[in-house]
C-alpha cells in the first residue's frame, strides 16, 4: 500500500523521530495505535459533531441508520455527500465543531505516561483526516491517518483493512515488529488493526469472537488504565 505523507512516507507530526530511530541502533522504539471515535472520544462521532455544527445532523443520523459500516458503496456515497456540504466551509470552520467533543477518561494522562516510557503514538481512524490530525496534535500523538479530503473535494478513502496496512508500514519504518505493537479499538472496523498487532486492547462492550483469548478487555474505556497495562505488557 502506498501511503501519502511527509519525508518518512507516513503522516507524521514529528518526522525527526523517524530519522533518529533509524540512526540509533540502540534505540528501542515502542509503538501504540488508538482508534478515535468511541475510543479516545465519547458521545458524538467526528462526523456527527461536524454535522451538528453545520445543521446536517438529522441527515447524518438517517444515513447511520440505513448504512452498515461494511457497505463500501454506501459509505463512499455518504462521504461524498458530506464532502459536498464541507465545500462551503474552510477546514478551520469545520474543526471548530470538534473542539468541545467529549474526551474519554484518562486520555491526557495515558498519553503522557506512554510518551514518558518512550512510546510513539498513532491515532488511526476511518473518519476525516483533518480532524484526526487535529486530535493527534491535541493529544500529543506523533502519527495519524484517516480519510483525506483535498481542498478541491477529492476523497482518499481509508477503510478498516487500511488501518492494519498503514500501521504495519509505520511499524516497519520505525523498525518495530508487529508482535510488539499495541493497538486499541472499540468496533468491528478496528478488527483488522487489532488482529495485526501483538497486544490488542478492546474498550467496547462485548469482545468480538475474533479477539477471544487475544485482546485485553477494558470495558470502562479508561485510557490511563489501558496505557498502564500497555507499559507493563510491552516493557515486561
Amino acid at each position: 500500500m502506498t501511503l501519502r505523507g511527509l519525508s518518512c512516507g507516513i503522516y507524521c507530526t514529528a518526522c525527526a523521530l523517524c530519522s533518529r530511530a533509524r540512526q540509533s541502533e540502540r534505540a528501542v522504539v515502542k509503538l501504540v495505535a488508538f482508534d478515535l471515535d468511541g475510543t479516545l472520544l465519547w458521545g458524538d462521532s467526528v462526523w456527527e459533531a461536524i454535522a451538528r455544527g453545520i445543521g446536517r445532523l438529522e441527515r447524518v443520523r438517517e444515513m447511520e441508520e440505513q448504512i452498515a459500516p461494511d457497505q463500501i458503496a454506501e459509505v463512499t456515497a455518504a462521504r461524498e455527500e458530506s464532502a459536498g456540504w464541507y465545500s462551503a466551509y474552510t477546514s478551520d470552520e469545520l474543526l471548530k465543531h470538534v473542539t468541545s467533543m467529549q474526551v474519554a477518561p484518562g486520555v491526557d494522562e495515558g498519553f503522557a505516561l506512554l510518551r514518558e516510557h518512550g512510546f510513539k503514538i498513532a491515532v488511526v481512524s476511518l473518519t476525516w483526516e483533518f480532524a484526526v490530525e487535529w486530535f493527534a496534535d491535541r493529544f500529543g500523538a506523533s502519527y495519524f491517518a484517516g480519510t483525506a479530503l483535498s481542498p478541491d473535494g477529492q476523497i482518499t478513502h481509508f477503510w478498516p483493512e487500511d488501518k492494519a496496512l498503514w500501521l504495519t508500514e509505520l511499524a516497519g519504518k520505525l523498525g518495530v515488529d508487529m508482535s510488539d505493537v499495541a493497538a486499541v479499538g472499540d468496533t468491528r472496523g478496528d478488527l483488522p488493526m487489532l488482529l495485526a498487532v501483538g497486544h490488542p486492547y478492546w474498550v467496547g462492550a462485548a469482545v468480538p469472537t475474533e479477539l477471544d483469548g487475544k485482546a485485553i478487555h477494558q470495558p470502562d474505556g479508561d485510557i490511563l488504565a489501558v496505557a498502564e497495562s500497555i507499559v507493563r505488557k510491552v516493557e515486561g
